[in-house]
């Protein structure tokens, strides 16, 4: 049976639809020891979000309201997504880049859009590897003039970045060379835009 992949995107009015009865057993007893959960946006969306997932949660990531959710039979996925707002972008290249993304970066003139597009990847790379956030951003990431993928060096990894509305970039990455892209499902959000493909 060919993998499948889904991604899920929900946006801020997704949270009128959150019911706590709904929960799943995990998120049922994380809400029994932290209540005040239940009062924040992110929660909300995020678990609402879950309902409506057609196959095993692989990664969930929220920023502001908005939540990316990758479900799907492929085991090795990770999914990021980030609120565009202005950085030091330097100065968190020299944290979290290679020597030849940070050159990318600054090449492209540390556009806020390009870097979002390596972090969000990053990070979605992290997930899937089951590496540690933050000392392993720099050990995983793009490789520009390739415009492939890499954990440590090592290739075989696929993704896309897209901008959702105007104010968030998500990143979707997996192992499977099966697999092309995600299918897009969108709740109270904006259809994603602006799609580059790595891999």
């Amino acid at each position: 049976m060919a993998a499948t992949l889904y991604c899920l995107i929900g946006g801020q009015g997704l949270a009128a639809d959150y019911r706590s009865d709904c929960l799943d057993e995990a998120d049922a007893q994380r809400l029994a020891v932290t209540p005040a959960l239940a009062q924040r946006q992110d929660w909300q969306v995020s678990r609402c979000l879950k309902q409506h997932a057609p196959a095993p949660l692989l990664s969930l990531s929220h920023s502001r309201g908005h939540t990316a959710l990758l479900c799907g039979t492929n085991q090795s996925a990770g999914v990021d997504i980030e609120t565009l707002r202005p950085r030091d972008f330097a100065a968190l290249a020299a944290w979290i880049c290679s020597p030849s993304e940070a050159a990318w970066l600054a090449h492209q003139g540390w556009q806020c859009e390009d870097f979002y597009r390596l972090w969000t990847l990053k990070e979605a790379l992290l997930k899937a590897a089951g590496l540690n956030f933050p000392e392993d951003m720099a050990a995983v990431g793009l490789m520009p003039r390739k415009h492939t993928l890499h954990v440590r060096g090592k290739s075989g990894w696929y993704g896309l970045t897209a901008q959702v509305g105007a104010e968030h970039m998500l990143a979707c990455v997996w192992r499977d060379p099966m697999i092309r892209v995600p299918q897009w499902r969108c709740y109270a959000a904006a259809q994603p835009t602006q799609i580059r493909h790595y891999g």
